[in-house]
């Protein structure tokens, strides 16, 4: 029987995962890739981008609206005549005389002369003059140029994500084409006789092999490049024979075979193929079987066969390390405090993570909801949750009201 004292203390294991991470990662030249803008999404960029010109690339309307002479509005109204319209893309040839307006679109340039726009709402036309509201100071709605970015700073630092408004970034300057770190390369597998495929029809003590699947959406979640290294039967020649294949990626997952049973032949396979076993067996509830190792080319995770297990643990201590390998920006669990909704029971000597869902309270407050659940095999009542409830060893019964720490699944990405 393993004692608590056998077991690595979650902290202990997290943060030696994350070092041996960084370790690999800095060992090695990172990949990179020049890849088209379009096809850019969700990749982390290697390099800074500076840009090419000002931004904005000329003094331009806020507004829809007239542009004017501040020192023609300093009363409660004035009345101009206007001498011109520019829509945005275009260029007047029109240089504002004292007393006159140009009708002005949002995000065309002002006019030589000009310096304020009055929004369409505070004008009234009059014929061929408007009267224009005041008074107005000078820059009144007016974006000048390089307010933005002046040309050559640098607009998107190595090592954000290329999401929806830094993509937008990078376009406005020009950078149709960029560099971004290759994302990690992951192999799969699952261990044991008694799995059988998801289109497979369960004979007598099978089941279905959902644990693979759970894994291929994190780790695709977490940017890798998810190798598929398919059912792995109960045999050493044969675990050991996909081991030394899946040894060629960055990061080889298994998924069962790591307690202590006599099938348990995970560990041995891994010994016999040169990997180094860095720890077995964590003080966490679910999971405590993982295993964690390295070899020159990569690290490898052994995790528990029952599928919460599998995801607590991939999620709380294999995916910060996929983070680092990644170059993605952030690679810490996020956490909130939140008071709980519910009970929860006391916990025992090992850090527990229990499923949950936030919900609305008051207003805008946010609440968790602890989800009851049968162990570690309950992978139905797990699903329905959101987040989990991370609990300290020997913490007492949680009530009504409690703030408890709340893990949120996926690091807060840049826009």
């Amino acid at each position: 029987m393993t004692s608590l004292d056998d077991l690595v203390p979650f902290e202990d294991a997290l943060a030696r995962i994350v070092a041996e991470a960084f370790a690999l990662r800095e060992g090695r030249v990172a990949g990179t890739r020049h890849i088209g803008l379009w096809d850019a999404s969700g990749y982390v960029i290697a390099e800074d981008v500076a840009a090419d010109r000002d931004q904005p690339p000329f003094s331009r309307s806020a507004m829809d609206g007239y542009a004017v002479r501040a020192a023609d509005v300093t009363g409660a109204e004035a009345r101009l005549r206007v001498v011109g319209e520019i829509a945005a893309g275009q260029l007047s040839d029109v240089a504002l005389a004292p007393g006159e307006a140009v009708a002005i679109m949002t995000g065309a340039p002002v006019p030589p002369g000009a310096d304020a726009v009055q929004m369409v709402e505070k004008t009234r036309v009059d014929g061929d003059h408007v009267i224009v509201t005041g008074p107005l100071a000078a820059g009144h709605n007016i974006s000048p140029q390089g307010e933005d970015a002046r040309a050559g700073a640098v607009v998107v630092e190595r090592g954000r994500v290329i999401e929806s408004l830094t993509a937008g970034v990078l376009g406005s300057v020009g950078a149709s084409h960029v560099t971004v770190f290759q994302r990690p390369r992951a192999t799969v597998m699952t261990t044991g006789d008694e799995l059988v495929g998801l289109d497979e029809d369960p004979g007598p003590g099978q089941i279905r092999d959902s644990n693979r699947r759970t894994l291929m959406a994190l780790l695709e979640r977490e940017w890798c490049r998810v190798v598929d290294g398919g059912i792995i039967p109960d045999d050493l020649a044969e675990t050991r024979r996909a081991i030394r294949e899946g040894l060629e990626s960055d990061v080889l997952v298994l998924s069962g075979g790591v307690s202590a049973g006599v099938y348990d032949l995970v560990r041995q396979a891994l010994e016999d193929e040169g990997v180094e076993i860095i720890f077995h067996k964590v003080r966490i509830k679910p999971g405590k079987p993982l295993l964690f190792g390295r070899h020159p080319g990569g690290l490898v995770f052994g995790l528990p066969g029952n599928p919460v297990s599998t995801f607590v643990t991939s999620l709380v201590l294999m995916a910060p390390a996929l983070r680092v390998l990644g170059h993605r920006p952030e690679h810490r669990t996020w956490y909130l405090r939140l008071p709980l909704v519910g009970r929860l029971p006391a916990t025992g000597g090992r850090t527990s993570f229990h499923p949950a869902d936030i919900v609305h309270g008051d207003g805008d407050d946010m609440r968790v909801r602890y989800r009851p659940w049968h162990g570690s095999a309950d992978q139905f009542n797990f699903a329905r949750g959101n987040v989990l409830i991370r609990r300290e060893p020997g913490q007492p019964a949680a009530s009504e009201g409690e703030i408890v720490r709340v893990v949120i699944p996926h690091p807060l990405a840049s826009w």
